[in-house]
């Protein structure tokens, strides 16, 4: 049986990398585009030798984009989060890093007209409904990909990308705290008692302490993968997370069932350090350490979402997050993570509604880059007849 090939473009966004498909080429239910999204990508198999995927979650991601008629928004974009070892394709949360390959991709593909010196592209999430503006730098009628802004995570530097999340607490469990709660205790299997806070901003995740798990913060990713105490007690939090949401009904399934979400992270207070680039900083040119968890392997940077809602997290009194702080840090609404291949700033914007906070925005910025345009090849088998016939 021949194989059948489907437009898609290849990009960089942020610190990850993955293919972006107009939705209109995909326009099946979403296990048949799991089945053809786990041919392109290779998987399951950890070095992903058949496919398109780079043998780790951050370069084993796509995106779904097409117009939107959705008041405020211009297109909109379904996140799909690849497995690399296990057959499985999470459609839960949003990827912050590869959203800002969503504005440069609807300019180029027509989506958007192009407008200087800044586009604004207005994106509307589906897998959570939040709102994105996505500010595109554009000269030419194209867009620009040249600058002097620098991300850690990715070599030299390109056009700086401002990525403006619109109230974003919520995202998934309409609660900014879930819980109610900004700490609770989680009871692990082999008796431990870890303190956690569960925040719901861009997407949701559970945060834990580094000195809880017996880190200091300032592990590169080797080290804690290094780790399977360590790497068994992330998982069974993230799990137990899972539960406590009600994204699983049976935190003993989340593994399987939604490997992807919720997010889970470790946090420290703010340290000297080396990068994974053997860059030394100084504890004073960051707020707090961040080490954070994609699909069960640590993360080699930190994610764009993970930055939202840990900045959120670092202005809620009671937070582990926020009592990672020093006294007087973030009174701007500035967070500055430390990860290993360096420093993450996200801007968060707060205000009070009736008693509770709420987010307003938060922004971060990136860069991102066209890598290749063409066509990805799948076996027909796995493309519905219908559309064989069109």
């Amino acid at each position: 049986m021949p194989d059948v090939s489907i437009p898609c473009v290849l990009y960089r966004g942020g610190t990850s990398r993955g293919l972006l498909f107009l939705d209109e080429r995909l326009p099946y239910p979403r296990d048949t585009v799991a089945a053809i999204l786990l041919r392109a990508f290779g998987s399951p198999d950890l070095r992903q030798i058949d496919g398109i995927g780079g043998g780790t979650s951050l370069t084993s991601k796509a995106l779904l984009v097409g117009r939107d008629r959705a008041p405020g928004a211009d297109v909109h974009m379904l996140f799909a989060q690849v497995g690399v070892g296990a057959p499985t394709v999470d459609w839960g949360g949003n990827c912050g890093n590869m959203t800002s390959a969503v504005g440069p991709f609807a300019i180029d593909a027509g989506l958007v007209p192009a407008v200087e010196p800044v586009t604004v592209v207005r994106i509307r999430s589906v897998n959570t409904g939040v709102f994105v503006h996505a500010h595109v730098p554009v000269r030419g009628g194209r867009v620009w990909t040249e600058g002097d802004y620098a991300i850690p995570g990715v070599g030299g530097t390109s056009a700086r990308i401002d990525l403006e999340w619109l109230a974003p607490g919520g995202s998934t469990t309409g609660r900014l705290l879930p819980t109610g709660r900004a700490r609770d205790e989680f009871v692990l299997s082999d008796g431990a008692r870890i303190g956690v806070s569960l925040v719901d901003a861009a997407n949701p995740m559970v945060f834990c302490t580094a000195a809880a798990l017996g880190l200091t913060g300032t592990e590169w990713p080797a080290d804690i993968e290094a780790r399977p105490v360590v790497m068994r007690q992330l998982e069974e939090i993230r799990s137990m997370a899972a539960e406590a949401l009600g994204i699983v009904a049976d935190r003993r399934e989340a593994t399987r069932v939604s490997p992807g979400l919720p997010k889970v992270a470790c946090v420290a207070p703010a340290q000297a350090y080396q990068t994974t680039t053997g860059q030394a900083l100084a504890a004073e040119t960051h707020d707090l350490q961040g080490r954070y968890m994609s699909m069960q392997t640590a993360h080699r940077a930190y994610a764009g979402g993970g930055a939202i809602c840990t900045g959120v997290a670092a202005l809620l009194p009671g937070t582990v997050v926020h009592d990672c702080l020093a006294a007087g840090r973030g009174a701007s609404g500035e967070i500055r993570i430390a990860h290993p291949a360096g420093i993450m700033d996200v801007r968060v914007t707060m205000r009070d509604a009736d008693g509770a906070p709420h987010v307003v925005s938060a922004t971060f910025a990136r860069t991102a880059r066209r890598i290749m345009s063409g066509e990805v090849w799948v076996p027909e088998a796995l493309v519905p007849r219908a559309a064989l016939m069109t």
